[in-house]
């Protein structure tokens, strides 16, 4: 008991002792060792604000910005009397890192709270903005290389190249109607793939203009703004509408007789079966998981029209198509 009482009275002497030495060591720009001090005062329990925000402010001076990231992250879960002061503290650290996006997320989410003081609100508006403009240079330069990789990738005929840049423009969130993007959807030997990927790319640029696109040597013009989707769901639920009975009976052949349909629905899309086809497709559809799978009987084998043989052929088609950009 003697022990446990001198302990206790020892122990604010040291806590003091040491936040003394760790706030002289940051003064004296002396951050590796105020580190050390206050990860001693942390490892023993002392996590005030005034030690988490030196433990911090330390961790970004010696370029510690994953752990900083990650104490920044603990300490804003707590929602505490502090949440304004760490989120802020976090803001910055992502800022100096470049990570404007993240910086956006963050204090998108923090505004949402109420106990955040107005010159905190203030500052946070401000970075917010300035992140904003930042990225959005970033992204134009980005788009530009994206740009010029992607007709690289023209030139070497590497379909899953062309597709991944698309989907990078995509990302990028810079969407311009260009004569280049237009050629490639005209163009025969595009992958029919990648010719999905820039109509969805297409769909956020909402350009005034009617599109053509080939596919499979057939041709259309498409006005974009009048779509509801590149993939009609119209066209999904249509199909699978003949399959009810499929998944009632055997809900893993149903879910990958859906795969396949969307599969399907993204190579040939906008040139899809009419509705009036759409039993067919959804019979050819259980008729090519269930040969796949060795499902079916003699007769059914027999009894395959050459309507359904036409559509069979165009999901074999689908399938390998799909395969060679995403390897499924």
């Amino acid at each position: 008991m003697e022990e446990e009482r001198e302990n206790i009275i020892i122990f604010p002497k040291w806590k003091d002792n040491l936040e003394g030495k760790a706030k002289t060591a940051m003064q004296e720009n002396r951050f590796q060792e105020a580190y050390d001090y206050f990860h001693q005062l942390t490892e023993n329990g002392v996590r005030s604000h005034e030690v988490m925000t030196g433990k911090l402010i330390c961790m970004m001076e010696l370029n510690m910005h994953d752990e900083a990231e990650d104490l920044c992250e603990e300490l804003i879960t707590k929602k505490d009397d502090y949440f304004a002061s760490y989120v802020h503290i976090y803001a910055t650290l992502l800022f100096q890192s470049s990570k404007y996006n993240e910086v956006m997320f963050l204090i998108d989410e923090a505004l949402t709270q109420t106990n955040i003081p107005s010159h905190i609100r203030d500052q946070l508006r401000h970075m917010y903005q300035l992140s904003k403009e930042l990225q959005q240079q970033e992204d134009k330069k980005s788009y530009i290389e994206v740009q010029k990789q992607l007709e690289e990738a023209i030139e070497q005929k590497n379909d899953r190249q062309q597709w991944y840049m698309v989907k990078r423009l995509l990302q990028l969130e810079v969407y311009h109607d260009k004569t280049f993007f237009r050629g490639m959807l005209k163009n025969p030997e595009i992958h029919p793939v990648v010719k999905t990927a820039l109509l969805e790319y297409y769909q956020k640029v909402q350009p005034d203009q009617p599109i053509h696109i080939e596919k499979f040597q057939l041709t259309d013009e498409i006005h974009i703004k009048e779509l509801d989707d590149i993939l009609p769901v119209s066209f999904i639920t249509g199909v699978t509408h003949w399959l009810d009975h499929v998944q009632q009976q055997d809900p893993t052949k149903f879910q990958m007789i859906q795969f396949i349909l969307e599969r399907f629905a993204y190579v040939y899309t906008p040139f899809l079966p009419q509705k009036e086809n759409y039993q067919l497709l959804a019979e050819s559809l259980l008729y090519y998981v269930s040969r796949s799978f060795q499902l079916f009987d003699e007769e059914d084998d027999r009894q395959v029209s050459v309507i359904k043989e036409h559509y069979l052929k165009m999901i074999d088609i689908s399938e390998t198509l799909y395969g060679t950009i995403l390897d499924v």
